[in-house]
């Protein structure tokens, strides 16, 4: 669990705190948001691709980028991801 001792994914935190069945969903989506390639396989193996695969879905953030690479490798289509959606629902007006 490599990734649990990043302290440049989780600056925010304090990683001796970090449990990671207390804190699956927030864990899941920080490193698949800024986790490298390894970080990403590592949490693949760890959580589960079912585990990954839920917590994606409901999670109510992610860049453009890591929406669409998640959809992809991870087989979920676009509108079963809610920050997808709520991107839809809330366009950001250009000037």
């Amino acid at each position: 669990m490599n990734f649990l001792k990043n302290d440049k994914l989780f600056w925010d935190s304090d990683i001796n705190h970090l449990n990671p069945t207390l804190h699956k969903e927030s864990i899941i989506e920080r490193v698949l948001e800024r986790g490298t390639w390894s970080e990403i396989k590592e949490l693949i193996a760890y959580y589960g691709k079912p585990a990954i695969i839920e917590a994606a879905k409901e999670a109510r953030y992610f860049s453009d980028k890591t929406t669409h690479f998640i959809s992809g490798y991870f087989s979920i289509p676009l509108d079963n991801m809610r920050c997808y959606k709520e991107k839809q629902l809330n366009p950001v007006l250009y000037l």
